[in-house]
């Protein structure tokens, strides 16, 4: 297994000229693999609060006392999906505090989006204009908010129907399009980026292209889609239309393999992470399945989890987890190099 990820790259991607840095991994931190092997995987640490972005004790008390008069404090409670923007922002939808927590890295600064629409906010994504969608799986919504955090839309209703039965995963093309994930519904639901419903993809079942349950989407290079179908316990791509690739992953209790798939993301060379809930690892696979890497394991320390429920990958290959049942994002850093596949 290891002597795939030699084939990888040795520099770290730097990020974007606009993007803030994170810390460095730490020095005495856990890698995947281990030594003697090439570190493949670095770790960086965890949020669980705002003062673990460096927010000061003073923002953190009067954050506080806003929000705990709805019932609501800036620490996560249960983190389910997690979003990056251009400036390095960090969103957090919370099922547990009904919210989407903004954490400002480079500023140090946290706030929160507007929280009073939310039942169960469970999928987020950022669009190329950083725009910031949320899906909301109880109200059969989906929120945009501007990049300063207002309020601009709210869809779920064309001509009097219901367009989402509960809506879940989210993800923003290139171009504008938005892909929702509608796990009742068992297909995935194509929106302009004014929200219109331009297509439909997949239906109920286990061939090609039909799913069973399916709770995350990711985009990776050339548009392509990659779903996860949780309880077909697999993982889907498919191109830009949503015609058929390939599926990764099977049903199983062993190395490599799936029982309750939760969320799934792409870094800059291709590799697909796969946060495996049932067996409390996060799993990385070539895109065309091969398995490279397993980072982590149950338990409460640094790189291991309970109950990871997303994975999510920012421009620079930073690696977020949200260790849901911990109540925590833990972040790592990828380590690639410009031929990596």
């Amino acid at each position: 297994m290891p002597r795939l990820w030699l084939l990888l790259a040795a520099a770290i991607v730097v990020a974007g000229a606009g993007l803030r840095a994170w810390p460095a991994a730490t020095a005495d931190g856990p890698v995947w693999p281990p030594p003697p092997d090439v570190a493949r995987i670095k770790y960086i640490g965890s949020i669980a609060e705002p003062r673990d972005i460096g927010a000061g004790p003073g923002l953190f008390g009067r954050v506080a006392s806003a929000l705990l008069g709805r019932k609501r404090q800036p620490h996560l409670l249960r983190p389910h999906a997690m979003a990056t923007d251009s400036v390095g922002r960090l969103y957090v939808a919370d099922t547990e505090q009904k919210m989407v927590h903004v954490l400002d890295v480079g500023r140090k600064k946290y706030s929160y989006l507007d929280p009073a629409p939310f039942t169960s906010p469970v999928g987020v994504a950022v669009g190329p204009d950083d725009s910031v969608w949320v899906t909301d799986s109880a109200r059969r919504r989906v929120f945009r908010y501007s990049s300063d955090g207002k309020l601009r839309a709210t869809l779920g209703v064309v001509k009097g129907e219901e367009i989402f039965r509960r809506p879940t995963g989210i993800a923003v093309a290139d171009d504008g399009r938005i892909y929702v994930v509608d796990t009742l519904a068992c297909r995935i639901e194509v929106l302009s980026p004014d929200g219109r419903v331009v297509a439909t993809i997949g239906r109920r079942g286990a061939d090609e292209a039909e799913f069973n349950a399916p709770t995350d989407i990711a985009i990776g290079r050339n548009g392509r889609l990659f779903v996860v179908d949780a309880l077909n316990a697999r993982l889907q791509v498919l191109d830009r239309e949503g015609h058929y690739i390939r599926a990764v992953g099977h049903r199983g209790n062993g190395t490599g393999d799936m029982d309750k798939p939760k969320g799934v993301a792409v870094d800059s060379d291709g590799h697909l992470y796969v946060a495996e809930g049932l067996h409390d690892v996060l799993q990385i696979f070539s895109e065309d399945g091969r398995l490279l890497l397993v980072v982590g394991h149950s338990g409460m320390g640094a790189g291991e989890f309970s109950l990871p429920s997303a994975v999510h990958i920012d421009a620079a290959n930073r690696v977020y987890v949200a260790d849901a049942l911990n109540s925590r994002v833990q972040v790592f850093q990828y380590v690639s190099q410009p031929d990596a596949r």
